[in-house]
């Protein structure tokens, strides 16, 4: 049976293939790359593969005696949460691919606006990653010191834009419909984010 230390690692390298893929993700967005998208996509099938084999064991550990299973919980939920985000990140190539093979355009200011929601995005998770591998908190806690919803506003405010180009017949439709699936897709990888940092906090 596993021990709680080697599963710990095991999720570390969850959260650096998680983040190697988001930023894999955005490079295939910007350089119309279906080859390095790809290349993601075999990515998510190896965290699918990790978040089976580590909630068997965590499982497996719980039913130990003398089991702590609060950090157990915690730990079950971080997996989870790691998987989820490499669901939407499969969501995000999903669109990009059809981007690109219907040969689909946004606007510089759309491209501009999802770089900066996306920055965002990276940004909390890679503290997120650094919080797990290096075992400090600080990083965690850097990801909610800000406004909860600070994604969610980002999102509200360039999906208005967004609008008022379709209206104005900067963007096409079927465009605007990609545009907007990646701006949900990347503030739910966001929102999963968050709660892995709130629970790397209840972990100490």
């Amino acid at each position: 049976m596993e021990n709680l230390s080697s599963i710990r690692e095991k999720i570390n390298r969850m959260a650096e293939i998680a983040l190697s893929m988001l930023k894999s993700t955005f490079e295939g967005f910007m350089k119309h790359d279906p080859e390095i998208l790809s290349g993601v996509l075999k990515d998510e099938e190896r965290l699918n593969d990790m978040e089976k084999d580590l909630t068997l064991s965590l499982a497996a550990i719980s039913k130990a005696k003398g089991a702590d299973k609060k950090k157990i919980m915690l730990l079950a939920n971080i997996v989870a949460d790691l998987e989820e985000i490499g669901d939407y990140i499969k969501d995000m190539i999903e669109r990009i691919e059809i981007k690109i093979e219907e040969k689909l355009l946004f606007s510089d200011d759309a491209v501009d606006e999802y770089k900066h929601l996306y920055n965002a995005v990276e940004t909390e998770l890679a503290d997120v990653q650094k919080a797990l591998v290096m075992n400090d908190n600080n990083f965690a806690k850097r990801v909610l010191c800000g406004e909860e919803d600070h994604v969610d506003k980002l999102v509200q405010k360039y999906r208005k834009s967004h609008a008022q180009r379709l209206v104005e017949g900067v963007c096409i439709p079927r465009a605007c419909n990609m545009f907007l699936n990646l701006l949900d897709f990347t503030a739910q990888i966001s929102h999963h984010t968050k709660a892995i940092a709130k629970d790397i906090l209840e972990l100490k």
